[in-house]
């Protein structure tokens, strides 16, 4: 009997240190979700109206919400360039995966650069999101997001480059759609691209693409030609750039955990 006891004690002193290890065993941590966004050219504002952010806990029918934002919220985007970011909120929940958050938009506002106009002579565009204010829109992760105990960061970029499409000539656009790509990864894993394109007057788009996706997007200084690609999920990245009268070019390279990438430069060339 004394033997039983005493094995029984050693798995479970075995089972204790592996609980340890792993860092929890049902517990709770918080994640705390934070916005950012990519530069555009001839955009003076893009403001947008966020009622709701929230974290599924399974699938969209079954899952538990876990609510980050309920308290609606206007955000311009082009305040939040360059690396800088808007909290959303924090929220705490069970620790674990999860696969999928969510951002409800009611509505997003797009003001052009004096002296630029659309062609009815306005400056500004107002777009409803009718599929934003239900269900919401779904932000795509590189892989589910792993929330521990303590804190779990969480950087969302709501690129406008990529999510306001202009219809019509580029001078002198007929209208803007809203077609919402979202894409986040965790801050402390979270890495960059940095570089430089000549000519240095180019006003170059830089683009990081991941498995055929658009990740995220970057304008190059038009005075020194710098430019970075940032908040990147770790993995293969293929960095493509335009510029008007320029070929386009790319080159391959690979992010590690919160690692910052330098000295991907492009000459570009008629």
């Amino acid at each position: 009997m004394n033997r039983v006891a005493r094995t029984f004690g050693a798995l479970a002193g075995i089972l204790l240190m592996l609980v340890g290890c792993n860092g929890e065993s049902g517990g709770t941590g918080q994640l705390a979700v934070l916005m950012t966004d990519a530069p555009i050219d001839n955009v003076e504002t893009a403001v947008v109206w966020v009622s709701s952010v929230y974290v599924i806990g399974g699938d969209d029918t079954n899952g538990t919400h876990f609510v980050v934002l309920s308290t609606p919220q206007s955000y311009d985007l082009l305040d939040l360039t360059n690396g800088a970011t808007a909290a959303l909120g924090v929220v705490t929940l069970p620790t674990g995966s999860y696969s999928q958050l969510r951002f409800v938009v009611d509505s997003a506002r797009v003001t052009l650069k004096a002296p630029m106009t659309f062609s009815d002579g306005s400056t500004s565009k107002t777009m409803k999101t009718p599929s934003g204010q239900q269900s919401g829109i779904k932000v795509n992760f590189a892989g589910p997001i792993n929330v521990t105990q303590g804190q779990t960061v969480l950087v969302v970029d709501f690129d406008v480059s990529r999510n306001f499409v202009f219809t019509g000539p580029p001078g002198s656009p007929t209208g803007v759609l809203f077609k919402p790509v979202l894409h986040a990864t965790v801050q402390d894993v979270a890495g960059s691209i940095a570089g430089n394109v000549t000519p240095l007057n180019s006003k170059a788009h830089l683009y990081a693409i991941m498995n055929g996706d658009t990740v995220t997007s970057a304008i190059a200084d038009s005075v020194t030609g710098n430019y970075k690609l940032w908040f990147l999920p770790p993995g293969p990245y293929t960095v493509g750039v335009t510029a008007t009268g320029l070929q386009p070019q790319t080159a391959t390279t690979t992010v590690g955990n919160g690692q910052a990438v330098v000295g991907v430069n492009f000459a570009l060339v008629p």
